[in-house]
This record gives C-alpha cells, structure tokens and sequence, in this order.
C-alpha cells in the first residue's frame, strides 16, 4: 500500500522567511486550518522537515482521498449536471 501524508497548516506564515513561505505554498497551504495530502517521497519529507513547527503531520496508509476537483470531474464524465439554482419569486405590481 502506498504511504501519504495528511498535513495542516496551523501557524501563520506573518514574518517567516520568503523560503518558508514558498515552501509552504509549494506544498499547497495557502492559510491556516488548511489540509493537504502528499505522496511520502524524499522531498515531501525534506518539506515538512523544514517547517515541522508550523505544520501537524499525521501519516496514513492506503490510497489518497480525491480532492473536490477530482469529484467533480468524475461526476461530469459519467454525465452529471450541476444542480440548478431555484428560479427567484418575481413581485406582482
């Protein structure tokens, strides 16, 4: 089974240093309270290492959960339709 990573952010990035920052961003955490899932590779781990205080790191076993995106476009491809919004109430005058 393939090993991943489920990390948050939990700190702010105010006042880091720009290579933490784009280290950060390069692992997908924008703000805090923010979850990502990353393949455990050599460098994932070399990121994390980097900013272990600002992050929780819980790994797991099994295959990574689909993002919201990857959903969607399984729903489309199997030939679903978003949801229509209710058409509004119009006012008699």
């Amino acid at each position: 089974m393939a090993r991943y990573f489920e990390v948050t952010l939990k700190r702010s990035y105010n006042g880091r240093t720009d290579s933490v920052i784009g280290t950060l961003k390069g692992m997908g955490l924008k703000h805090p309270g923010k979850k990502v899932f990353l393949k455990d590779t050599p460098a994932v781990r070399g990121m994390i290492y980097k900013v272990v205080d600002m992050v929780a790191v819980t790994p797991k076993d099994g295959t990574i959960p689909p993002s919201k995106r990857e959903l969607t476009r399984q729903f489309k491809a199997k030939g679903g339709k978003a949801k229509a919004k209710p058409a509004k109430a119009q006012a008699s005058a």
